[in-house]
């Protein structure tokens, strides 16, 4: 017996919910972001970002405390989805 189901309803709450988890997440560590994640260098023309994804992404955490913060937005990114999942 299966409890979660997906539609394409719940992967586009799924997404939106993840998506502003994530900007979220970024408002809040605000100007700490470059003491605790460094943004990758940009290799090649399709990897560039404009100016709203450069201040929006995080990068990659470098310090313990940025992969504490790393690590609690995967774990809320999957609770979320999982709670949409089994409940919505």
């Amino acid at each position: 017996m299966t409890y979660l189901t997906i539609t394409p309803l719940k992967i586009v709450l799924c997404l939106t919910l993840a998506l502003l988890t994530a900007f979220g997440v970024r408002l809040a560590v605000g100007s700490a972001r470059d003491r605790h994640f460094r943004r990758s260098q940009f290799k090649s023309v399709i990897s560039i970002r404009g100016k709203i994804g450069d201040s929006l992404a995080l990068g990659y955490p470098v310090t313990f405390k940025g992969l504490l913060i790393w690590l609690a937005l995967i774990a809320l990114i999957a609770l979320e989805c999982y709670a949409v999942l089994r409940f919505f």
